[in-house]
């Protein structure tokens, strides 16, 4: 009866559930992905997509760290694996601006990872997508996911996964992306605290916010859910939700007035439980930046734990 109740519990989980989406941007040094690894096999009914970023892009092909600790992560059959990407050329530029070719060529070696190794990346997670149609952004991101969905040279099992990163704050301009049919676009990527509610005095973009950047939001500090009411449906509208990811990192100290929230697994299990009942397509919650995962309260096993409980027993 086991198998069974496992195949039942998976048949509800992916009929309506949050997955877990990690950028792990990570280098895999021994023992560094254990916590990982170790998610997979404690929420086999969790589907958990992951981002591969050896060095904003893939970087050749993977060395001798890479290729064992990527076909290992490959290995488990609720992670789907997404190789890096991004259009712009520098980190000031212009969206849109880098040149196609160079998209492409990094795709193809997405590609070899599949060919040549074995290791199952199953689509590409486009980083620094477009929040707005200027620099003929939407031709350019409808030609990358026609190439990566269609083209029969690619080594992509299918059905290969697109994903748009505009990062920060979503916005209305978003809907001709939504309406190219990517798996997600990640509509709201933000932190929990910022410098003035933290245990320090000087910013630190990698985890917190910085109350000068209007393109950060302090995670739901108007309360359960308000982050979601107030910034991403008006944004993208609740049509889009499934489609959406949302990401948030520097989950400590507190994230300030009105909500006042101390960072704890109570307080994650009901940001987690908001964002499932609001039928988010995949969610990330963790303590500090995209490069530590086992730091509390938000280790990712915590994370996927708690997610996992939401879409099993949504409230």
């Amino acid at each position: 009866m086991k198998p069974l109740t496992i195949t039942l519990a998976l048949a509800v989980a992916t009929a309506s559930a949050t997955d877990l989406f990690i950028p792990l941007y990570q280098y895999p040094l021994p023992g560094a992905w254990t916590p990982i690894n170790q998610t997979l096999t404690d929420n086999p009914t969790l589907t958990t997509k992951i981002v591969i970023n050896p060095s904003n892009g893939p970087d050749g092909l993977p060395n001798s760290d890479y290729a064992p600790n990527t076909q290992m992560l490959g290995a488990h059959p609720n992670a789907q694996l997404l190789g890096y990407i991004h259009t712009a050329p520098t980190p000031t530029s212009p969206r849109c601006t880098r040149p196609y070719a160079d998209l492409v060529a990094d795709i193809r070696t997405w590609s070899q990872w599949v060919s040549d190794f074995q290791i199952p990346i199953r689509g590409i997670f486009i980083d620094e997508a477009p929040t707005n149609t200027a620099n003929d952004c939407v031709a350019y991101m409808q030609n990358l996911t026609n190439f990566i969905r269609d083209d029969a040279s690619l080594a992509f099992p299918s059905p290969r996964l697109v994903v748009f990163n505009p990062g920060g704050i979503g916005n209305p301009s978003l809907q001709p992306y939504y309406d190219m049919n990517p798996d997600l676009i990640v509509a709201l990527e933000t932190c929990f605290t910022d410098y003035q509610f933290s245990r320090g005095d000087t910013p630190n973009t990698g985890d917190q916010c910085d109350p000068t950047d209007r393109t950060r939001e302090r995670y739901d500090h108007e309360g359960y859910g308000s982050s979601l009411d107030r910034i991403v449906f008006p944004n993208i509208g609740r049509q889009n939700a499934a489609r959406t990811a949302i990401l948030v990192h520097g989950v400590h100290d507190n994230n300030g007035p009105s909500a006042n929230f101390q960072a704890s697994e109570d307080v994650l299990r009901n940001m987690i439980q908001a964002v499932v009942r609001a039928g988010i397509g995949a969610t990330f919650f963790n303590t500090l930046g995209y490069h530590n995962f086992d730091e509390a309260p938000g280790t990712i096993q915590v994370v996927a734990r708690l997610l996992r409980e939401a879409n099993e027993t949504p409230a």
